[in-house]
């Protein structure tokens, strides 16, 4: 997860549409938690998924998201929190023109999933809009305990 040639974490990514950066990830917690930073455009689903290994929760610092967690739906404004267990599938969407997001896993390593399924953004900001690569996702995910289970949300 490292970058070999800096030493660092790889910093923003273009991940599924969205504007990802890694604020921690297993080296910085001793692998006890990872926190992702992401920023997506209104409409942004992240495939129906459940995580094996480690719980997830989001939290919103801006913009508004609905959220699936197993049959039940919410709405998460900004300071909205979910908990989202391990072996529960959910997904979200984003309900707001953009919204910019905390996502905690514990204990840490799906961030190597985020990385193996991104790209290096060319800029600090929203990738250019086109359909999330299904395909590369459902192949990057494997390794990782968690599984694509079904589509994204829709409005």
């Amino acid at each position: 997860m490292l970058d070999s040639t800096t030493g660092t974490l790889p910093r923003d990514r273009w991940f599924a549409g969205t504007l990802l950066r890694i604020v921690a990830d297993a080296s910085h917690t001793g692998g006890a938690l990872t926190v992702m930073e992401q920023r997506a455009a209104s409409g942004f689903s992240p495939p129906l998924h459940v995580h094996h290994r480690e719980d997830t929760a989001l939290l919103v610092l801006d913009g508004t998201l609905t959220v699936r967690i197993g049959d039940v739906e919410s709405v998460l404004a900004p300071g909205g929190f979910c908990w989202l267990p391990r072996d529960v599938a959910h997904t979200f969407r984003v309900d707001s023109p953009e919204a910019h997001f905390l996502e905690f896993a514990t204990p840490s390593g799906i961030e190597g999933f985020h990385i193996d399924a991104s790209d290096p953004a060319d800029a600090v900001a929203l990738p250019p809009v086109t359909a999330p690569d299904v395909g590369r996702l459902v192949n990057a995910i494997a390794p990782y305990g968690a599984d694509i289970i079904g589509p994204p949300m829709h409005h």
